[in-house]
């Protein structure tokens, strides 16, 4: 099977009510329960806290369920790609440059090129550039 490369949107979709999505708890599921399978660049972690954090401070999440939320997105095994090298950096800018998105959104384009995997997304942009690239994209 293909690994996917999950971003901000698909945690946003299993931790806050009003994001969810049927499709996205089925991946849950199997985040949980199947190692190696699902990937995101290193920045993951951090962009799920913030918008977490953001969701309490705007009052749409209370603060049990933040502390939860970081629990429950732990308990998901997503391989956390490491830190890039000033090459795939490079390459990020060139990915961002050429089809006109955000650098962040360009660090899961390039794993998702790299590994040749499946993008989940809820990003419009993110989702037409993986389309550009040949790269099978599952939105939600």
């Amino acid at each position: 099977m293909k690994p996917w490369v999950i971003d901000t949107s698909v945690a946003l979709a299993w931790l806050i009510p009003e994001h969810q999505h049927p499709r996205c708890d089925e991946h849950y599921g199997r985040a949980r329960g199947q190692a190696g399978l699902y990937h995101a660049p290193a920045l993951w972690h951090w962009q799920v806290g913030q918008a977490l954090l953001l969701a309490c401070r705007g009052g749409r999440l209370p603060r049990a369920h933040y502390e939860r939320g970081l629990e429950l997105v732990a308990q998901a095994q997503v391989e956390i790609d490491p830190p890039p090298s000033l090459h795939r950096r490079s390459q990020v800018l060139r990915l961002a440059e050429a089809h006109q998105i955000s650098y962040l959104d360009a660090a899961y384009l390039e794993l998702v090129v790299r590994l040749n995997g499946t993008l989940l997304s809820r990003e419009t942009a993110l989702l037409q550039a993986a389309r550009a690239c040949g790269i099978a994209v599952e939105p939600f």
